[in-house]
């Protein structure tokens, strides 16, 4: 079951533009999650990241500084799930100064119109689709924990009921 339901998440964005995944884009989407994975140990990559609100983060203005990275889109389902649990993350983390932004390759419109109808308190960072190429995202959701010195310490790929947990463990893991 567990299987069959990471199989579907994976291949959600596929599957959401009504074309029929190949075989060779499931090996493509299953390779990338590879590299994804792999990024566990490595520095993350430069950025620089406009929000919604127009507040600009780059990687080294975070130096110093524990930060999430959840990549996700308005019409994920399994993103649409997880962000109530997110949310109440954010607000258990609030007083440690952890940095929580979540880029999309959805446009700003997009990205506004969903924020209307649900609350997601993350720094929402639209028009980033080359930053998710860029990280070789291709499944939704995909959490980097990132560690104070700007090394990725925890990847979780995909949306389980262990995602937040799995998250705040990392996180309290560098809070120490």
């Amino acid at each position: 079951m567990k299987k069959l339901l990471l199989l579907a998440v994976t291949l959600l964005p596929l599957l959401i533009t009504a074309q029929q995944p190949t075989k060779e884009q499931i090996k493509q989407v299953a390779d990338a999650k590879k590299e994804v994975k792999r990024m566990k140990g490595q520095p993350f990559p430069e950025f620089e990241l406009a929000t919604l609100d127009g507040e600009t983060f780059t990687k080294e203005q975070l130096k110093g500084k524990i930060f999430l990275v959840n990549f996700w889109f308005t019409r994920c389902r399994p993103c649409i799930m997880e962000m109530p649990e997110m949310n109440e993350m954010v607000e258990e983390f609030q007083d440690e100064g952890i940095i929580f932004l979540a880029p999309t390759f959805d446009d700003e419109s997009q990205v506004r119109k969903f924020l209307e109808k649900r609350e997601f308190i993350y720094e929402s960072i639209p028009d980033v689709k080359d930053f998710c190429v860029e990280m070789n995202v291709r499944s939704y959701p995909t959490h980097f924990v990132v560690n104070r010195e700007g090394i990725i310490d925890k990847v979780v790929i995909g949306y389980s009921v262990m995602t937040v947990g799995t998250l705040k463990k990392s996180i309290r893991k560098l809070l120490k």
